[in-house]
């Protein structure tokens, strides 16, 4: 199974979100807004995906967007109240590992098929654990692994 793009880019949008939160010390009201070609060159995301990225975080509340020159995005709520689930419920609306899950319509098996429940079993299992994993946990791992990468050196 795949997670999608969008929903890969939505966590790596917050957790940078979060990071430049953290690296200002400041509460997500104070936060200053990072910009989205900034947030696209670090986290290798075409700007224009991102964008719409931005906008369905925006419309879920997870993020506030500004335009202008000083504008660009911030965190809405505190890394610590934003869980991976929500980024899913807001760019994505699904992880069913096969389509007949959303679209048992779409199926000419699904009103005799053995495997549809099991695969919406394993969507609801995943979204639960989802639903536990915070942004503020992803955060703290990656700040983690930043500090104590290994220093490259030019010789």
């Amino acid at each position: 199974m795949l997670v999608p793009m969008k929903v890969d880019y939505g966590v790596r949008t917050l957790v940078y979100l979060a990071l430049q939160a953290r690296e200002t010390q400041s509460v997500p009201e104070s936060a200053e807004f990072t910009s989205t070609s900034d947030i696209a060159g670090a986290q290798h995301i075409p700007e224009p995906y991102l964008l719409r990225i931005c906008s369905e975080l925006q419309k879920a509340g997870l993020i506030e967007s500004r335009r202008g020159p000083q504008g660009g995005h911030k965190l809405a709520r505190p890394a610590e109240e934003i869980s991976v689930s929500d980024v899913v419920n807001s760019v994505d609306h699904s992880l069913a590992p096969i389509d007949c899950v959303e679209e048992p319509d779409g199926c000419r098996l699904s009103g005799a098929c053995s495997q549809r429940e099991l695969w919406s079993d394993v969507e609801i299992m995943l979204l639960e654990h989802l639903s536990k994993v915070k942004i503020s946990e992803l955060m703290n791992q990656q700040r983690s692994m930043v500090l104590t990468a290994p220093v490259e050196t030019n010789f």
